[in-house]
């Protein structure tokens, strides 16, 4: 549980690095030409798709992990009815 756990706080680490940098392209861009801003959008746009792509993997990590919570569960209440 605990890999998964790490590998969670891995990408959302990646998530919030990546948010942080389209904030700051986004706040460049008030200053920008239209030409700059168009470039900046390119910038963004697959920094937003790998946001989204990280989001997708976590998922099955929080699915195995919440398994995993379930059936540790499963064993406690196994184990309190032998005692």
């Amino acid at each position: 549980m605990k890999s998964y756990e790490k590998a969670i706080g891995v990408e959302v680490k990646n998530q919030r690095a990546l948010r942080k940098e389209i904030g700051e392209l986004k706040a460049d861009m008030e200053y920008q030409i239209e030409t700059e801003k168009a470039e900046t959008e390119a910038q963004i746009s697959p920094k937003e798709d790998e946001i989204w792509m990280t989001g997708e993997s976590i998922s099955p990590y929080k699915d195995e992990k919440k398994m995993l919570k379930e059936k540790l569960k499963k064993l406690e209440e196994k184990e309190q009815d032998f005692h």
